[in-house]
């Protein structure tokens, strides 16, 4: 069997797994038949030479590559970023060849990236520099290759990814092989939302006194919804506007919720920056590689400002990425006027603070038109010395206001106080409630104080509210059990009565009674001085304190009372005209101004003081003879003066007083006079001073043989009265001194019935208790019988008159009263007889004529109805007539129609004499007029006419 193998060169096996052989390359391949025929030797029959060129390949490879699924390189970005993409490009060709370039998003893009150009990456620096312009195309030779770049942008709308993919297409330099296109090199792009960061700072205080230390707060905050780059916040302090503050070394710190991951950075010159602190602090920073959405970072430290006044800027800056945000902040220097009001003690309101419930002073009871204080304390906060005004107004109900020294003294309005720094003014708010306010009830009386910095410091508040304002009911009552005047060495009981009459109970309640009330003044009334009386006792555990008599009761009730008694006794040595003016006092716990009492008012005076002579002249007399009285009234205090004397004379039976003789001092004066009692009066006596008064009164028969006139007098000190015993002087009566005639005058005083003037007895009425005067003022008074009698006159003309208030008549006219009734001038003599006859009590009325006028209805099926007018006609007085009608009806009637026709020619005087009534009710009335007329008496009558409906 004969073998056949076909042996090749190995230069034609080698050109023929080349890849990279060159084109042009020309291959010569020879083969060699080798066989063997059977029994023979090997045979090589070798082939004749073939010849082959090598064609151009055109072949390209681009790296890395990647599809949607699992892209070749991917990047990350924020809206409105860039980034470059590196492929590496290789021409796995056999010959030199140009490629085309581009770039085509893929189908799956959510956005279409920017840009997207081509840049050869020539100097290896992954970057694009400025002499590396955009390609669209790349000749490169066989097994060669070229790093290229792809810029990829991106706008602020984009969101999600993008699948952008270079495309690497052979050129049309082969011919045959037009189009072979490398285009699997996917990248990824992914744009997620973007951080929207900011940075705050502050100074807190922003304003404060030079030499004091503020805070700085800088706040970074992500408010976006995407994370951020990392992120720088840095203050530089050494630039020109804070390079005088100094850093409070160590007072940095982090805080918020990326604080863990963040770190804090110092630096001694703004350039340099380290993790610890330096010295001095330049500058001051906090990194964090991301903030994460809604994530903040903040950094506080302090600095302490220098000893210059003005206005400083600082900028902080924060950085991430291509994110740049500034926050400048303004720190004021300056000395700060501050002040403060409130409470006493706590001007400052603490720990409330302004117009918090620790700047609110409450009372829970007031009384309208009754003061109630509050304590306040007012304070310069400040560095400078400032003038306060302090002013108030009511808001709440209405009422007054007033401000006091806490001792009470008044302060002079406007309220200025001048205040060095931190010095303080304690005062008192006075409020005098005249309404509440009805509408709350918590609040019934609301004022606000306000003070005001002359330096412009923030007026500052206090408030002050009465709970409830009710009307002051209570009425402290004391009473002594001596009224007027009292002496040296007197005992003086007080009785202290009070009941609650207010609507709350009153707590710690104290009575308070000062015994300095014991008032001692000189002879022109000027008080020298005050004294005390001297104390002896008090019930109810009242205890002296001092010169006060003092009871605590520890709560009184509403409608609850106390009486309490104070015995004291008036110093032997008061002068007189001392006075004791006792007042006592109550307040408690809701009524702090103390509720006064009446006043209980004792003037001193030793009675013994006032002293009242009478004397008389002659000492005997006869009847109609006039006797001269004389008083001499004497002070014989030494300082206590009297006023409005009085001397009181109560005239006995047989003296008749002397018109016009009365003299004080030789100066004529008129008693008062009351019946037979005679007062003269004194203005007044100084002490040691004297007065004299004299008057004549002429004797009369009633005399008898002796007559003893008395007197008193009476006088004013100190508010009370003190009184003379009776002084007495008696003169003898001697009838036949002189040997007189005398005579007696009788009368009766009646109601003259028949008007005849004369009394006759069973027809007149005698009037009881009638008085009639004499000229010389004697009177008599009518007994039962109406009868009145004056005896012992002396012979000659009497004049005498019937009192008009002693009777309920007028007197009658006679010949004998001259034109006057009542009145009457007689001669009397012996027994003389003088009559007052009076108009009776029926008076004079004539009836003229009594007529009646009867009108009755008679309808079938009806009750008959009358009606019924009777008419009387008086005669009052000439020619004045008196009309009376009297109707009377069976039953109510409508339409009632009454007519009483006057005379002719007469004058309707008063009444009515022509009616109408819509109806009459049944039963009488009366009904009168009266007219004038001057006709004859029998004309004066006329028939009256009436008519009603039915």
């Amino acid at each position: 069997m004969a073998r056949l193998t076909l042996a090749l060169p190995p230069a034609l096996l080698g050109a023929a797994h080349a890849a990279g052989t060159p084109a042009g390359t020309v291959i010569q391949n020879t083969a060699t038949l080798e066989f063997t025929p059977p029994g023979e030797p090997p045979v090589r029959v070798p082939t004749p030479p073939v010849t082959t060129t090598v064609q151009a390949v055109c072949s390209v490879s681009a790296l890395p590559n990647g599809t949607v699924a699992q892209p070749g390189q991917s990047a990350a970005l924020l809206p409105g970023e860039s980034t470059t993409f590196r492929y590496v490009v290789t021409n796995t060709g056999n010959a030199a060849n140009t490629v085309t370039l581009g770039v085509r998003p893929d189908v799956a893009s959510q956005f279409t990236p920017g840009d997207l150009s081509v840049h050869r990456d020539a100097n290896g620096n992954g970057q694009i520099d400025p002499d590396e312009g955009a390609l669209t195309s790349l000749t490169l030779g066989a097994d060669a290759g070229a790093t290229l770049l792809v810029r990829a942008t991106t706008q602020a709308s984009d969101r999600g990814a993008a699948y952008p993919n270079l495309l690497v297409r052979c050129g049309s330099n082969v011919r045959g092989l037009d189009g072979e296109t490398d285009e699997d090199n996917v990248a990824r792009l992914t744009v997620s939302d973007p951080p929207a960061l900011t940075l705050e700072k502050t100074f807190t205080p922003a304003t404060l006194r030079p030499g004091d230390e503020t805070t700085v707060t800088l706040t970074a905050r992500n408010a976006g919804n995407g994370p951020s780059r990392a992120v720088t916040v840095t203050d530089v302090l050494n630039t020109p506007e804070l390079r005088d503050f100094v850093f409070v070394s160590g007072s940095a710190r982090l805080s918020g919720s990326a604080a863990p991951a963040a770190t804090a950075e110092y630096s001694a010159d703004g350039q340099a920056w380290q993790a610890a602190e330096t010295s001095p602090v330049a500058g001051i920073r906090a990194r964090v590689d991301s903030l994460a959405p809604g994530a903040t970072l903040t950094l506080t430290f302090r600095l302490r400002s220098p000893e210059v006044t003005g206005t400083r800027r600082n900028v902080a800056q924060l950085r991430s990425g291509d994110i740049s945000v500034d926050a400048p902040a303004d720190v004021t220097l300056r000395y700060q006027p501050l002040i403060a009001l409130g409470p006493l003690g706590n001007p400052q309101a603490l720990p409330g603070g302004e117009l918090s419930s620790d700047d609110l002073q409450r009372r829970a009871n007031a009384l309208l038109n009754t003061e109630v204080c509050f304590p306040h304390t007012a304070q310069n906060l400040g560095d400078r010395t400032d003038i306060l005004t302090v002013s108030g107004r009511v808001e709440t109900g209405e009422g007054t206001l007033r401000f006091t020294e806490r001792d009470g003294t008044p302060i002079a309005e406007p309220f200025r106080t001048d205040l060095a720094p931190q010095g303080t003014k304690d005062f008192n708010a006075c409020y005098v409630p005249t309404r509440a306010n009805v509408s709350s009830a918590t609040e019934a009386f609301r004022a606000v104080l306000t003070a005001t910095s002359s330096r412009g410091a923030a007026d500052n508040l206090t408030v002050d509210v009465l709970t409830t304002v009710a009307p002051l009911t209570l009425n402290p009552v004391k009473s002594g059990d001596v009224s007027g005047l009292v002496e040296p060495g007197q005992l003086l009981t007080y009785h202290l009565r009070l009941t609650n009459t207010q609507s709350f109970p009153l707590t710690d309640v104290v009575v308070r009674d000062s015994l300095r009330n014991l008032l001692v003044f000189d002879a022109s009334g000027t008080l020298i001085r005050t004294d005390l009386l001297d104390f002896v006792s008090a019930d109810q555990g009242g205890t002296l304190e001092g010169e006060t008599v003092v009871w605590r009761l520890a709560r009184l009730d509403p409608g609850q009372s106390f009486d309490l008694t104070l015995q004291v006794r008036v110093p032997q040595g008061t002068p007189d005209g001392a006075r004791a003016v006792n007042v006592f006092t109550v307040s408690s716990g809701e009524l702090p101004d103390p509720v006064p009492s009446n006043p209980v008012v004792n003037g001193v005076f030793r009675s013994g003081n006032l002293t009242l002579v009478k004397t008389s002249s002659p000492a005997v007399v006869a009847y109609g003879q006039t006797i001269t009285y004389t008083f001499t009234v004497t002070n014989r205090s030494a300082t206590g003066v009297l006023e409005a004397l009085k001397v009181q004379d109560t005239l006995p039976a047989g003296l008749t007083y002397v018109e016009g003789s009365s003299l004080l001092n030789g100066t004529e004066i008129t008693p008062v006079v009351t019946g037979r009692t005679y007062v003269w009066e004194i203005p007044g006596l100084a002490p040691g001073a004297s007065a004299v008064i004299t008057f004549d009164a002429v004797v009369t028969p009633d005399a008898g043989t002796q007559i003893r006139n008395s007197a008193i007098a009476t006088a004013v000190s100190n508010n009370g009265e003190t009184q003379t015993p009776p002084s007495s002087a008696v003169n003898t009566i001697d009838p036949l001194i002189f040997g007189r005639n005398t005579a007696d005058l009788v009368g009766y005083v009646f109601q003259d019935v028949n008007r005849n003037g004369i009394y006759d007895r069973a027809v007149d009425v005698p009037v009881l208790n009638a008085r009639v005067i004499l000229a010389g003022g004697r009177a008599a008074l009518t007994d039962a019988q109406g009868r009145y009698h004056f005896r012992n006159l002396m012979e000659g003309e009497a004049a005498l008159r019937l009192d008009p208030n002693s009777v309920a008549h007028a007197p009658l006219s006679v010949p004998q009263d001259a034109g006057r009734p009542g009145s009457r001038l007689i001669y009397v003599r012996n027994l003389t007889s003088a009559d007052f006859p009076l108009a009776p009590d029926a008076g004079d009325i004539a009836v003229v004529r009594d007529t009646t006028l009867r009108v009755t209805s008679t309808l079938p099926l009806q009750t008959p109805q009358t009606l019924t007018v009777r008419k009387q006609v008086f005669e009052q007085e000439p020619g004045v007539y008196l009309v009376q009608l009297t109707l009377g009806a069976s039953a109510e009637l409508s339409g009632v129609e009454l007519n009483d026709p006057l005379p002719q020619g007469a004058e309707l005087l008063d009444g009515q004499n022509a009616l109408t009534f819509t109806t009459l009710p049944g039963g009488e009335r009366i009904l009168t007029y009266r007219f004038r007329w001057a006709g004859d008496l029998k004309g004066a009558v006329t028939d009256p006419a009436a008519r009603w409906r039915y």
